[in-house]
């Protein structure tokens, strides 16, 4: 918990469904008035929920609610507290939760063809697909059986916003979950994907960049909460509190097919860049 001195006493906790995210709240005084600011330092767009408890105070924006942030945007105007009666004391503390993405976004491009994640000429079986029977029950996420060290490549074009490749370590239970590497990429339509599991210290590209569509982003692993090689891809939308909203998608299947859902157990075979 951060505490500032004021003109009145001031508290605020910050938290996070994503360590180190780079989102800056402060505050400046003017006359009679403070004004509260965020800074978003992210490449993408970042929502921000504030709640306040005042005291002989009044917010222009309420006293919850959220906000969503433009992507590398600073100086966003939150709230700004004047007091109400200028004879009384007066105090503030609040907190404050941030996430990847646009909390209220509902639509996105459900007819995109992704490419499969891996490189031409090269085949794979989905291990597991959606509400697959092993540990995708209920989920819409995909599991790719593939040996340590495959290269893979982005299904689609976007900006890194995370990478993670700095573990070594795996098993087949929840509790290694935290030991899992893995890149988080955005896409145009406010998407995310996740590709997981990738081998220690097998990321290929860095936060910030700009990828495009089949090229490489790492080396597959079996890191993390795996029970063998493979990769985990998914996408989804990101809501404050953790919470995520996976979404089906569709790929470029071969031979010129029209792209579609992928079934658990086929074998894919990618016949293009």
């Amino acid at each position: 918990m951060k505490i500032y001195v004021l003109s009145f006493l001031l508290f605020f906790s910050f938290n996070s469904s994503f360590s180190q995210l780079h989102v800056k709240t402060y505050y400046e005084n003017a006359k009679d008035k403070t004004v509260f600011y965020a800074d978003n330092n992210e490449n993408c767009v970042v929502s921000i929920k504030i709640k306040l408890q005042l005291e002989n105070l009044h917010s222009s924006t309420g006293v919850e609610k959220i906000f969503v942030l433009p992507a590398n945007a600073k100086q966003i105007e939150l709230t700004t507290l004047t007091k109400i009666d200028k004879n009384k004391k007066y105090k503030v503390s609040g907190s404050t939760w941030y996430n990847y993405g646009n909390h209220f976004q509902k639509k996105y491009d459900t007819e995109f063809a992704y490419s499969l994640p891996y490189l031409k000429g090269e085949s794979y079986c989905l291990y597991q697909g959606y509400n697959g029977s092993f540990s995708h029950q209920n989920k819409k996420q995909l599991d790719f059986t593939m040996p340590i060290g495959t290269k893979i490549v982005a299904a689609r074009k976007g900006v890194v916003i995370k990478v993670v490749d700095k573990f070594n370590r795996h098993c087949g239970t929840e509790d290694c979950e935290k030991f899992n590497n893995l890149i988080y990429i955005f896409h145009e339509d406010g998407t995310i994907a996740e590709y997981v599991h990738i081998k220690r210290q097998g990321a290929k590209v860095r936060v910030g960049e700009q990828v495009k569509r089949g090229q490489i982003i790492a080396e597959s692993g079996n890191v993390g909460w795996s029970t063998g090689p493979h990769l985990h891809f998914s996408v989804f939308l990101q809501r404050l509190g953790g919470t995520r909203e996976y979404v089906k998608t569709k790929f470029e299947l071969a031979g010129g097919l029209q792209p579609g859902y992928l079934v658990e157990k086929e074998k894919y075979t990618k016949d293009y860049n």
